[in-house]
């Protein structure tokens, strides 16, 4: 066989990479790997950059991300700031909406939603710490991690009936706050408008 490069030279092995036959001046050997000059230069040429939002996350100037900084802001704050830390934005914006939206549903629904909201978060605390930790080992090894919430919306649009019921409790919850509100307030001051009417009415009575 003769060199895929130099014709009239005879091969010496094939390339590792793209099976070519090559001389010995065409072939580079790399940990044990024969390689032709062309697949060489391609393992070589550098990557082209993801698209934003798309790309892999890294700390900056290529540091690993600290085991125990990760947990100190996965036990210690709310859901969302871990992905915060590793640089993803946009999960850490969705994280933290979920959480304090389940928190506002516990403080003010009644109590079967308090109950199952109660029960749902620390689910939903476990799931964010232990999918940091998967992220991190991912990011340490190199591996891109892209910074989107596609699987969320994608859940939401399987079950958007369940989304919409979601929104229904939460305005529900609104209304029913500014309704007790008005009605504390009502309370308050019942005594004292009855008070008030009740001299009004005095005074009239003496004057007619």
């Amino acid at each position: 066989m003769q060199c895929r490069t130099h014709p009239t030279v005879a091969a010496f092995n094939t390339c590792n990479q793209c099976g070519d036959w090559i001389c010995e001046s065409c072939m580079v050997d790399i940990q044990g790997r024969q390689l032709c000059r062309s697949c060489l230069g391609k393992l070589a040429a550098p990557v082209e950059p993801y698209p934003v939002g798309h790309g892999p996350s890294a700390m900056p100037g290529g540091r690993q991300i600290s085991c125990g900084l990760l947990l100190f802001f996965s036990l210690f704050f709310p859901s969302g700031v871990n992905y915060l830390f590793m640089g993803l934005i946009k999960r850490g914006l969705a994280a933290l909406i979920g959480f304090f939206f389940m928190i506002y549903i516990i403080g003010v629904s009644n109590m079967p939603l308090t109950l199952l909201f109660g029960l749902a978060l620390p689910i939903y605390v476990l799931t964010c710490i232990f999918d940091g930790f998967s992220i991190r080992r991912r990011i340490n090894a190199g591996e891109p991690v892209a910074d989107n919430i596609d699987e969320v919306i994608r859940f939401l649009r399987r079950n958007k009936y369940v989304a919409w019921i979601l929104l229904a409790i939460v305005a529900l919850s609104v209304v029913g706050s500014i309704v007790g509100i008005f009605i504390r307030l009502i309370g308050w001051f019942m005594p004292s408008l009855i008070i008030v009417a009740g001299l009004y009415l005095l005074l009239r009575r003496k004057r007619d």
